[in-house]
């Protein structure tokens, strides 16, 4: 008889749909069907100030809720009761008014074996947990549940004297915007969902974002980010995301951010009820750079592995700098399911908020394109979400903009990967570069890893891609999966093909545009990857003539300290008043005055020296 009633109560109960890390169960107190009700404890709402909202200058995150502390003494409002199996249950309700959406954040929290917790709302259909032992550590939250009231239970061999945890903070989801919206909903109507056909190139990459909400100061925000690859390709949960989420949050803010993976509509609907997810609660502050002076990143370190059964992806990146001409934002607007907005003309590098081209700006300028579902734009809630090229790898992080439905053709800007790199600053804690490549590979861009795939994944990365005649390349083997040979092709290039796993010094003796390309084989079959126009060869000073005053001195692989360049004119006079731009592959030089004339550019690299002629010649 008791096994049908359970199966009866089963058939009305509904698992959340936020899975955390737990393990299966169900409530003794609705197993065992408790027929004392639990009088809720009020818990009074005071709104906390809340700085400004703008979205552009000083972009701020979008406000999801606030917080209330908790008083130790609170939990002796619990009561505890026993079942017939000798089961001992402790049950405490909270409730508080006028939220959307409730949870909890605990301290101290060491649970034992044999302990499960739960949360579950008043009328005990939607339920989170069982947590147990595997969610122990110092801090630990739960997903949100809808309605004003939430109920916890702890079912437990032993009755305590003291809990195994104390009760913090009660999260009040509460959207600014609609007063009955608690995320899901919230987007404006032109976005685009990521499961669209606008996302069929991007379904690897999608599994890589989370909604994010993070804890800043007793105020809660939404805000969207990405697992990133590093070149160990280790599944080491990097997270990257904007620095002006959480600007403020204390190291134990950071422990109670919770992360929302796969939270998306199944297809390219815009879902009645809300899509199902998978949390992971607590990051570790790694890296950062600031919006006015910096690139505006975040760099985190998720406080657990992201378990295989969240399909996770670790995003690839392209730290080159290079102009992208099409791809995409994946984002959570509005703290909504997960969104997709594409562009198709070239971003342009530019000062935040600014509207002249600056090839050294810290950010991309994104105009959004409108697509077969919508015209996908950015909101309140994007903040932080990855942009992708068109090869699928992040090229920057979402600070602000002026985007939205109804002038969807206004820019955003994003804070250039290639930027955040390393153009903050040496130290490990203002850039990304010490953290994601901790080979010391010199790389500037890696493929996505994916921790589940049995398939092989082909990638390469060049130290070099403009070379001077006679030049060498090194390239990078990025590839990835239970490899078992590789072949390399090297058009134009001496030896002209490898079958190494990592190829030798590759020379290149004549100018043009030359393909490379990789064929990897692997039990289940091969693929190939293959860059057209990979390798450039140019002379070493180009162009020349020039009619502006400025050229670009080619030195390939190079190290700026072992550089040392003199101007002469025809007099044979030093000039001393150039400012020589140094890029990756070589540098920049505008000729003082742009006077016409020929000139002698002395080259020394690393004690060899060399003398080029250069022709300036304008009307």
């Amino acid at each position: 008889m008791r096994k049908f009633t359970i199966l009866l109560f089963l058939s009305f109960l509904q698992i959340a749909a936020f899975a955390q890390l737990n393990i299966p169960g169900v409530p003794a107190s609705k197993e065992y069907q408790f027929k004392e009700s639990v009088v809720p404890v009020r818990i009074p709402f005071q709104k906390p100030p809340v700085r400004p909202q703008t979205k552009t200058n000083q972009p701020q995150p979008l406000v999801a809720g606030y917080t209330t502390s908790l008083s130790d003494t609170l939990m002796d409002k619990g009561t505890w009761q026993k079942t017939p199996t000798g089961v001992y249950v402790w049950r405490l309700a909270l409730q508080q008014e006028q939220a959307n959406a409730l949870n909890i954040y605990f301290k101290n929290f060491y649970l034992n074996t044999g302990d499960r917790l739960y949360i579950y709302n008043a009328t005990g259909t939607k339920i989170l947990g069982a947590f147990s032992r595997l969610n122990n550590g110092p801090f630990f939250a739960t997903g949100y549940l809808s309605g004003d009231e939430i109920i916890i239970e702890l079912d437990s061999p032993v009755k305590y004297e003291t809990l195994p945890f104390k009760l913090e903070l009660l999260g009040n989801i509460k959207s600014e915007k609609n007063t009955t919206n608690n995320g899901f909903g919230g987007a404006e109507s032109c976005e685009v969902p990521i499961n669209c056909p606008e996302g069929a190139n991007y379904q690897k990459q999608k599994r890589g974002i989370a909604r994010i909400l993070l804890l800043d100061q007793g105020t809660l925000y939404w805000c969207t980010g990405t697992l990133i690859n590093d070149t160990k390709n280790d599944a080491t949960p990097y997270f990257l995301t904007a620095n002006h989420c959480g600007s403020s949050s204390s190291i134990s803010d950071y422990n109670k951010w919770l992360f929302y993976f796969n939270f998306e509509s199944p297809d390219c609907s815009r879902p009645a009820a809300e899509p199902s997810s998978d949390i992971l609660v607590g990051a570790n502050l790694l890296a950062t750079a600031p919006t006015t002076t910096g690139s505006d990143f975040k760099l985190l370190l998720l406080k657990n592995s992201v378990p295989i059964s969240y399909k996770p992806y670790f995003n690839g990146w392209d730290a080159t700098g290079s102009i992208s001409n099409s791809g995409v934002v994946i984002h959570h607007p509005e703290g909504d399911i997960k969104m997709i907005s594409t562009y198709t003309t070239p971003v342009i590098p530019m000062d935040y908020t600014g509207t002249y081209t600056n090839p050294n700006g810290l950010y991309w300028r994104v105009v959004w394109a409108a697509t077969q579902d919508g015209h996908g734009v950015t909101e309140g809630g994007s903040s932080g979400s990855p942009l992708f090229n068109s090869s699928g790898l992040v090229i920057g992080s979402l600070t602000g903009g002026t985007s939205d439905c109804t002038t969807p053709d206004s820019p955003d800007y994003f804070g250039r990967f290639s930027k955040s790199w390393d153009a903050n600053g040496s130290d490990s804690t203002v850039q990304l570069k010490y953290w994601l490549d901790k080979n010391d590979a010199n790389i500037s861009e890696i493929p996505g890893f994916d921790p589940s795939s049995t398939q092989a994944t082909p990638f390469f990365s060049a130290n070099v891609q403009n070379v001077p005649i006679g030049g060498s390349v090194q390239f990078a083997n990025l590839s990835t999966g239970p490899i078992t040979s590789y072949h390399w092709e090297f058009e134009g290039g001496n030896p002209s093909y490898s079958n190494e796993k990592t190829p030798p010094l590759i020379y290149y003796n004549k100018p043009g545009s030359y393909k490379v390309s990789l064929n990897v084989t692997y039990p289940a079959g091969q693929d190939s990857l293959v860059r057209a126009s990979y390798i450039s060869v140019r002379p070493v000073i180009y162009p020349n003539p020039t009619s502006d005053g400025e050229f670009h001195i080619l030195l390939g692989n190079y190290d700026q300290s072992k550089i040392t360049i003199s101007i002469y004119n025809m007099m044979g006079q030093r000039l001393n008043t150039f400012s020589p731009q140094f890029t990756n592959d070589g540098v920049s030089i505008i000729l003082p005055h742009n006077q016409n004339g020929l000139y002698i550019i002395r080259v020394t690299n690393n004690g060899e020296t060399h003398s080029y002629k250069v022709m300036n010649f304008h009307q």
